[in-house]
Parts: C-alpha cells; sequence; structure tokens
C-alpha cells in the first residue's frame, strides 16, 4: 500500500506538467478563441502551445457566414493560398497539416451539418487522400464521427450528426491527463521554450511586436514564421536529399480503386451542390524529383493520382493548376522553402487560382 502511495506525487506531477504545458490546447481552448477573432478580422498567432489545426478550422466552419464564395482544402502543401492568390475577399483557406482522406470527409462534414453554401473550392489533391497508410485516422481524433458522418452520406445512408458528448470530453481529458504519450509531448514544449514555464501567451492576436511569428492571416490562411521563410536553397537541397522518399511516396503501391471511388463520390457530391472545383496538385522540388525519378519503377502513384485526376477534371470540366512534375511547369529548387513546401511569392507569381 505504502509503496504504492509513493508513486501518487510522480502521477500527479505527470498530469499537472500535461495541464499545463498542453501542447495540443486540450485543457485550454485557445483554438475556439483564436477562431473567434479570425472570424473578426484579425490575424492570431500559437504561442508557447502547439495549438490544435484541425480545431481551429473546425471553429472556424462553425462561425463562418452561411455563404462563402471560395475555400481551400488540403494539406499543408496549400495552407498558404490566400484571398489574394484567389481574387475574393469572401473567402477562407480549411487546410491542415496532413490532411487526409480520414480529415478531409470530416471538413466536408462539418460544412454540410452547419450548412455552409460555397460557390468554389480548391482542391489540394495530394497522396494522403490515396495513399492507404496515411488515408485513415486523424491527428484530431474528435474528426473521425464527422468523417463517419460524410462516409455514410456517400454510400446513400441518412446517418445522424456527430453529437459532442461530455462524457467523451472528460474521458479525453482524463486519458490525456495521465498520459505518457502527451507527457513526451509537453517535455518536447519544455525543451523547446528551454523552460518548465510558458514563455509567451498560448495564442495571440499579430502586433508589430509578433510580425515575424507563423500565423493565421484573418482568411485562415497560414503564413510560415520568418526564420522558416529564411531558409535557402541549400537547406531544401539537403532537405530533399534527406527525405524519406520510401514512406511518403508509397514505395511500389498503386491506386486503389476504393479511394479512387471515394475520390469520385467527392467530385460527384460537390458537382451536384453546383460548386465549381479546381485541382492544384503541389510540385515537389526538383531534387527530390530526380531522386525519385532514379527508381521510377518503383514509385508511381503520385503519377497514377495525376493521371486519375486529369481523367476526373476532363468529366466534370474541373480547372487544374501545377503538377507534381516540377519540370511540368517550370519550377526550381528556388521556388521552395524546402523540398515540398513552395515560397508565397513563387505561389503569387507562378500559380492562377482566379475564378476562371
Amino acid at each position: 500500500m505504502w509503496r504504492l502511495l509513493a508513486f501518487v506525487p510522480v502521477i500527479a506531477l505527470l498530469a499537472g506538467i500535461n495541464y499545463y504545458e498542453d501542447p495540443a490546447n486540450i485543457f485550454h481552448d485557445s483554438n475556439k478563441e483564436m477562431a473567434a477573432e479570425l472570424l473578426g478580422g484579425k490575424a492570431v498567432y500559437f504561442g508557447s502551445g502547439n495549438g490544435d489545426e484541425r480545431k481551429v478550422k473546425q471553429y472556424v466552419i462553425e462561425g463562418m457566414p452561411k455563404h462563402v464564395e471560395c475555400l481551400t482544402i488540403g494539406p499543408c502543401l496549400s495552407m498558404t493560398v490566400n484571398k489574394e492568390n484567389v481574387g475574393t475577399e469572401d473567402y477562407y483557406n480549411l487546410s491542415v497539416s496532413g490532411l487526409n482522406y480520414t480529415d478531409c470527409m470530416a471538413e466536408f462534414a462539418l460544412l454540410d451539418l452547419n450548412e455552409i453554401e460555397y460557390d468554389r473550392v480548391i482542391l489540394c489533391v495530394d497522396s494522403y487522400f490515396f495513399d492507404e497508410a496515411f488515408a485513415l485516422g486523424s491527428r484530431n481524433q474528435d474528426f473521425i464521427p464527422y468523417a463517419e458522418y460524410m462516409i455514410k452520406k456517400f454510400d446513400g445512408e441518412d446517418p445522424e450528426a456527430p453529437q459532442k458528448s461530455v462524457f467523451t470530453t472528460c474521458k479525453t481529458y482524463f486519458e490525456q491527463a495521465f498520459s505518457l504519450t502527451y507527457f513526451q509531448a509537453s517535455l518536447n514544449l519544455i525543451k523547446k521554450n528551454r523552460s518548465l514555464f510558458l514563455k509567451s501567451k498560448r495564442w495571440g492576436i499579430m502586433n508589430d511586436e509578433t510580425a515575424d511569428y507563423a500565423h493565421y492571416e484573418n482568411d485562415a490562411s497560414y503564413v510560415y514564421a520568418l526564420e522558416y521563410r529564411l531558409n535557402t536553397t541549400d537547406n531544401v537541397v539537403a532537405e530533399a536529399t534527406g527525405y524519406d522518399i520510401e514512406t511518403e511516396f508509397a514505395h511500389n503501391k498503386h491506386l486503389s480503386d476504393y479511394y479512387k471511388d471515394r475520390f469520385r463520390m467527392l467530385i460527384e457530391y460537390l458537382d451536384n451542390k453546383g460548386v465549381e472545383i479546381e485541382f492544384f496538385y503541389c510540385p515537389i522540388c526538383p531534387t527530390l524529383w530526380d531522386r525519385r525519378a532514379k527508381n521510377a519503377d518503383e514509385y508511381f502513384l503520385l503519377e497514377e493520382i495525376e493521371a486519375y485526376g486529369h481523367e476526373i477534371a476532363a468529366e466534370y470540366n474541373i480547372k487544374e493548376t501545377g503538377s507534381f512534375n516540377p519540370y511540368n511547369i517550370g519550377i526550381t529548387d528556388d521556388d521552395f522553402w524546402d523540398a515540398r513546401h513552395l515560397k508565397q511569392s513563387s505561389i503569387d507569381e507562378k500559380f492562377d487560382f482566379k475564378k476562371r
């Protein structure tokens, strides 16, 4: 008994650190507060906490006007596409890091359930939607019931809207308070801050003092931190040289019929709503493309995805922008901040997302 009691302070310390550091803002609802300010026209940033991109975008959807002219949905590759790029003030970027098939279904479900009408959507077509290794699950478990709702709807069922459960919320609080995985994330945050105590607010409204911070603009598009934007072409080449192509580019995997069918269902759903669709294929930096091309007979999923995208685009009269292959569109390593992410200046100058 006494031996068990000896562990109580250790467990209490773990829970206390998880609650205080709270790297994903589970216990502190900064995400909702950020979305509210963003919808009010302010640019906002994540401070000491990492925040939860998916929750921010969920709250944006729940609070946005019932009619929006244009949306962008995709992974981090499309997070920086902004209202100037698409040519309208009536715009929100709903992209999140690592958006996969599940996340995509969840966002469209949230739009459906909140009765948001939109005239146009820019879809960043990416392998995470189609690659079985990445397609399922979500970085935010709350997204999964929404994804299931949309999948059932596509399958011809009449699903009930997911209910926000107090029990589920309390269960999440309890699990994460005593989670060793969350504790490791908390330790990583302590290491990053070089302090047990948070050095800044969990989030804030952009001002002159925070001009170099990574942040969301008021259209929910993302601006990377100045430190990241100062990366050189040498940084791009170095990352491309060490990039895990075997995992990220689906070694010896073909495009599955299942995800082809699911993608077609999504396009049919949008087409039936009268939504104008645009496909964005974000290129890979040439150094990384060349590494992959040396083993082209083992890496073919991207070519299959783009070919299928072209097939769907021709069938539904969809505008297409970009290409996975940088040589198809005259993109160089100088156009990137790292192996995958385009500089904002390159997006501004070389891609046309305006209404045709």
